[in-house]
């Protein structure tokens, strides 16, 4: 029998369904496809593209998944509204499987938001401060209300966001903040820990009124250290409560 040990396997070329599926992506991605537009129908696409319908289907299927296309009555698919929530849900699905991953999106969210906030303490005006300022009052006022305060949480974040004026690391972090968002609904809910926000947020927002970029960084990190460690609780008592649902043993209350 002849040895096959020293052949060297061939290169996996892209499956028909994937090449399609990255042709519609980049049409996505260079505007000649916007959120809201529909699609050519199955036949169309498979004409236009020379292959077969179940391969557009199959990718169609696939962008559907990653949140990039949905179906809608009468058969047609469009693209979606492209938001970071939605293409993000399968991220989402990961970070709930491995409590490891929580970890690495500290890390992320500290290389990047830490890194905004210093690039923007120099440039923050007096009119963004006051508006912080507001924010910062109103949150005192919402340590209560976990749902309204997880509203002007996500504000609060996308506010500071934009002060750098760097439109590629502000679509990082709005996509970083959304993941473990399950897990921090949670954390919201326990005594103390929106009180501890609420304070974290107005030393943010003093060391922003000083304009020095490593005081600033500095509150930031504390906040996001804050989250991370109240994440990590959160998906230990989830995980806690699922197990005694599954044994059968009462909720702890």
């Amino acid at each position: 029998m002849q040895e096959l040990g020293q052949i060297t396997p061939l290169e996996r070329a892209p499956a028909a369904a994937e090449r399609v599926a990255n042709q519609l992506l980049e049409l996505i991605r260079s505007g000649n496809l916007k959120a809201g537009d529909v699609l050519p129908s199955e036949n169309d696409l498979a004409r236009a593209l020379q292959v077969s319908r179940p391969v557009v289907r199959e990718a169609l299927r696939g962008l559907s998944i990653m949140g990039v296309v949905e179906s809608r009555q009468g058969g047609r698919c469009y693209v979606t509204s492209l938001e970071v929530s939605r293409l993000l849900a399968p991220l989402q699905f990961v970070i709930a499987l491995d409590e490891s991953n929580v970890n690495a999106l500290y890390e992320a969210r500290l290389i990047i938001e830490v890194g905004l906030i210093r690039l923007g303490a120099a440039l923050v005006d007096d009119a963004t401060l006051a508006r912080l300022r507001e924010m910062v009052t109103a949150g005192y006022g919402l340590t209560k209300d976990p749902v309204g305060f997880r509203v002007l949480d996500l504000e609060f974040h996308e506010q500071i966001m934009t002060i750098a004026g760097n439109p590629f690391m502000e679509v990082v972090a709005r996509s970083l903040y959304q993941l473990g968002m399950e897990y921090r609904r949670v954390a919201s809910e326990t005594p103390g820990v929106l009180d501890r926000s609420a304070a974290e947020h107005e030393a943010i927002v003093e060391a922003l009124a000083t304009r020095d970029p490593e005081a600033a960084a500095a509150a930031m990190q504390a906040h996001l250290s804050s989250i991370n460690r109240t994440t990590y609780d959160a998906m230990h008592r989830v995980g806690t409560e699922k197990t005694r649902r599954r044994d059968g043993a009462p909720a702890a209350f």
